[in-house]
């Protein structure tokens, strides 16, 4: 009997960022991810967690992430399997940490679905960020050959996130099941780095322009075929994942953005419409604590201590 669509999804936290940007709070023994920032005092990465398993079993849920952090990512998670703990011998990146999982899963279940998700993000509205998850995973399964990514419509001129240029909808494309997404897929007309003020304006009044959130959803082979055509050293740096301790450190260090979706032309977006911070800067990262009623010590613009 065929799996469903979400049985046979997986989802992949990319867990091996340091947060330098957050330093002092935020240090190599501790990354952001596993910074507390909720009233439940759980941290980023064990919220994303819990999130997420509301949708894809536990026993479906895998972590990238560095050595120095494999300790902290036990401690959060302590039902990881050995097999969903992938570690990198060095940071390099999100395209060879994606390229890393998506060989490893593939090798278990060549149909498999990827949810890649960040592992230091705030997400409110949490039912609605699942709905548009799940929208992603239905409509992957729909049309395997589409790379899909979640964009958030602005709600300021932000200048510190990446954003995503759509064309108009798609309706050549077969329509999610799940309600409510007939007219929500975009296909990706380009990527944009993080803009200045006067852009981000522009952007806001646009309407064409959706924030970057990096959360991705793809079938690890349209991934793999992608690495494979556009960035084939990573491919062939990580293809015998025997060798992986020997060749990981070779392999470039380059966001998925710029070795794959900046490249390829199969690049579809759903809008989302939930509640989202990137905790990549001090000011964000107050904006959610002030949001979650949690007491800080600041020092100079900077936290130092979160109460």
């Amino acid at each position: 009997m065929n799996k469903r669509p979400n049985e046979r999804a997986y989802a992949v936290i990319l867990a091996g960022g340091v947060g330098k940007r957050l330093n002092p709070l935020s240090k190599p023994s501790r990354p952001k991810p596993f910074l507390s920032v909720t009233k439940d005092n759980k941290t980023i990465f064990r919220k994303t967690i819990d999130r997420i398993k509301k949708i894809i079993p536990e026993q479906n849920i895998a972590v990238v992430a560095n050595r120095r952090s494999s300790r902290l990512v036990k401690k959060d998670f302590p039902n990881i399997s050995k097999n969903n703990l992938l570690l990198e011998k060095i940071p390099r990146n999100t395209a060879p940490a994606i390229a890393l999982a998506a060989l490893a899963l593939k090798n278990r279940c060549p149909d498999t679905i990827m949810i890649v998700l960040p592992a230091d993000h705030y997400i409110g509205n949490e039912r609605v960020y699942i709905n548009t998850v799940e929208k992603g995973i239905d409509f992957v399964d729909r049309n395997p050959s589409a790379l899909v990514t979640i964009g958030l419509r602005p709600i300021f001129p932000a200048t510190r996130y990446g954003y995503i240029r759509v064309e108009g909808r798609s309706p050549y494309l077969k329509p999610c099941r799940a309600g409510g997404t007939r007219g929500k897929i975009y296909k990706v007309a380009g990527f944009v780095e993080k803009p200045d003020i006067k852009t981000a304006e522009k952007f806001l009044k646009d309407g064409a322009y959706l924030w970057n959130t990096g959360t991705f959803i793809f079938k690890a082979t349209t991934f793999l075929d992608a690495i494979r055509t556009f960035a084939s050293d990573i491919y062939g740096g990580l293809k015998d994942l025997r060798k992986i301790d020997e060749r990981y450190e070779t392999l470039p260090d380059i966001s998925v953005d710029y070795a794959i979706m900046e490249k390829a032309n199969n690049i579809y977006c759903i809008k989302g419409s939930y509640l989202w911070e990137d905790i990549g800067s001090f000011d964000s990262l107050k904006k959610v604590l002030n949001i979650e009623g949690k007491l800080f010590v600041e020092k100079n613009g900077k936290v130092v201590k979160i109460l």
